[in-house]
């Protein structure tokens, strides 16, 4: 299974457009009190450039590991990034 910093290691290199913007909504909504289950699921429902960006990370990601990590922790650093990354 993917450590953590294999991780981190594909988030700090996405190899796709839209990353950025993808952590600020996320980021811009953790900021405003939400949790982050919600701020996900907020931004993948709105089906807008953020969402798909995101599912072409996943896709691409599925191709950069070997033994792909569980979802839970995918979402972790997802979070950490939204967090650090999230508010210009």
């Amino acid at each position: 299974m993917a450590t953590k910093e294999e991780i981190r290691a594909v988030f700090a290199d996405p190899q796709i457009d839209g990353m950025d913007a993808l952590y600020r909504c996320i980021g811009e909504m953790l900021q405003d009190g939400a949790e982050f289950d919600n701020a996900y699921s907020l931004v993948i429902a709105s089906g807008d450039a953020p969402a798909n960006t995101w599912i072409r990370f996943c896709v691409q990601c599925a191709t950069r590991f070997d033994d792909p990590p569980e979802e839970s922790e995918f979402l972790e650093v997802l979070e950490e990034f939204s967090r650090r990354h999230g508010v210009s």
